[in-house]
């Protein structure tokens, strides 16, 4: 029998840690005019920007193959590689970004334009699918205007009824229909901390792999079974037990949001650093992590396994 279920005693303990605040959080700069527009654009311009970046923003690396290289400027890896190439992209042309050019985008387009040294991105037929039909649909339904977009949400994440939240009209557009809502849940936090957007309720933290990964070994996820098998032995696991397994990811943070009453968006950014920094796939540098001293994987080696594996995605 496969069960997965969420620690209250892992969680406790986790969010005491956070609570005791012995570490600064490390927000991401969304003014860093390498990756993203300057303070000056034109709102408009901006938001086309982040719908698009967003709506691209999913599992660039695969087994072998990292989407990393070296711009004169310096190097990148995975998302820090994808919004430098957006923004070089940005700055010479803009209009690129234009629902009317969204609707034109070729499979060669995102292959001239993320492609670089030996970093290419690994499904470009679908990324530019997924552009089309961002722009057909933008074009439409909102009159080409993400403002009309977000107007038309009247301030809230989720509706209700015949009056939906922006979660719910962003479902329309492939690249933002995941269930499980990584993507629009991305978004979100970028618009909220550019002040681009302030909803009425509170959004959760986008679920991909570093969150997943620290939940597993922090043990406030567990998993037993076949698929706790799966994960701990790195086998791909169907897109069903995908979605549970991060439905329940989210559930576990949005519990430690509610303990701690840490801007959900905020801690986003602090377990999305540390997956990247010190807690990372494969070589752990447990005694520079904060949760040291209540982690499970820490305590017990067989739980220091890697996120889930589920490649043939574009949800995340």
């Amino acid at each position: 029998m496969e069960i997965i279920g969420i620690d209250t005693k892992a969680l406790e303990s986790a969010s005491r840690v956070i609570l005791k605040r012995d570490f600064t959080f490390k927000p991401l700069d969304l003014f860093d005019e390498r990756f993203y527009p300057s303070r000056k654009t034109e709102r408009e311009e901006v938001l086309r920007y982040f719908l698009v970046m967003v709506a691209l923003d999913h599992r660039l690396s695969r087994p072998g193959k990292p989407y990393e290289a070296c711009i004169e400027e310096g190097c990148y890896h995975g998302a820090d590689l994808l919004y430098r190439l957006g923004m070089i992209m940005f700055k010479e042309n803009p209009e690129f970004f234009s629902p009317n050019n969204l609707c034109r985008v070729s499979i060669d387009d995102i292959k001239n334009w993320l492609s670089i040294g030996s970093a290419e991105p690994p499904d470009p037929e679908v990324r530019a699918f997924l552009l089309r039909d961002l722009g057909v649909k933008l074009n439409k339904l909102y009159g080409g205007k993400v403002e009309n977009l977000l107007s038309s949400s009247k301030g809230v994440l989720r509706g209700f009824g015949a009056n939906p939240g922006l979660i719910d009209l962003l479902r329309c557009f492939r690249a933002y229909e995941d269930p499980v809502e990584k993507k629009a849940m991305l978004l979100v936090k970028f618009l909220i901390n550019r002040g681009l957007y302030k909803p009425l309720d509170k959004p959760d933290v986008p679920v991909d792999n570093h969150l997943s990964r620290i939940a597993y070994r922090l043990g406030i996820v567990m998993v037993s079974g076949k698929l706790w098998e799966k994960i701990r032995r790195g086998v791909e696991v169907d897109r069903e037990e995908d979605v549970l397994l991060r439905l329940a990811v989210r559930r576990a943070y949005r519990m430690l949001v509610d303990k701690t009453g840490i801007d959900p968006c905020m801690l986003d950014d602090f377990f999305w650093v540390m997956g990247r920094e010190v807690c990372i796939r494969d070589t752990p540098l447990c005694d520079k992590c904060v949760f040291r001293n209540v982690c499970l994987a820490k305590r017990n080696r067989s739980f220091m396994v890697s996120e889930h594996l589920h490649f043939n995605t574009w949800y995340y």
